[in-house]
């Protein structure tokens, strides 16, 4: 007999886990690795989920990486939205800033025609619209590599074939 185990936990804590990474500003800069942060949140998903799974109820599969990595993606998308939401509220657009003095400090040399863009950037308030045209964008490059990660986790948690 096949219990099927509850996978929303261990995807809501991979996908919180992804909407940190893409949400938080200078951690945001770990996804430049291939999506690391986001495979990560799939890989935890499924660590979680395989942890809790009761002997008697059989084998992690692949189908539930599968859908393990999907649900991740998918609140993330939506947690990393409400996160920044959030941030931009509360501080302002810190990625702004320091996109800006990383800019200084490398001596990039801006068009002058770019700073009342920046400027104006600066000022202006998340909108709804937009947070709901992100959470698309993200559902996209979030499913897919959390779905690579799930997979990852399924190779290294599956059991092994002795011979």
């Amino acid at each position: 007999m096949n219990i099927q185990q509850d996978k929303v936990i261990p995807a809501l804590y991979g996908g919180l886990l992804i909407a940190t990474v893409w949400a938080v500003p200078g951690l945001n800069f770990l996804n430049c690795l291939c999506c690391a942060g986001v495979m990560l949140g799939g890989f935890l998903a499924v660590l979680l989920y395989q942890k809790d799974i009761p002997p008697e109820s059989g084998q992690l599969t692949r189908e539930d990486c599968v859908q393990l990595g999907i649900y991740a993606g998918i609140i993330s998308s939506v947690a990393a939205v409400l996160i920044q939401y959030a941030v931009t509220l509360l501080f302002g657009d810190i990625a702004i800033e320091m996109m800006m003095r990383l800019a200084e400090r490398m001596q990039v040399d801006l068009p002058p025609e770019i700073y009342p863009l920046i400027d104006e950037a600066k000022k202006a308030e998340p909108n709804l619209i937009g947070s709901f045209l992100a959470i698309f964008i993200y559902i996209v490059p979030n499913t897919l590599f959390s779905f690579f990660g799930a997979l990852i986790g399924w190779k290294v948690f599956q059991p092994k074939n002795l011979l």
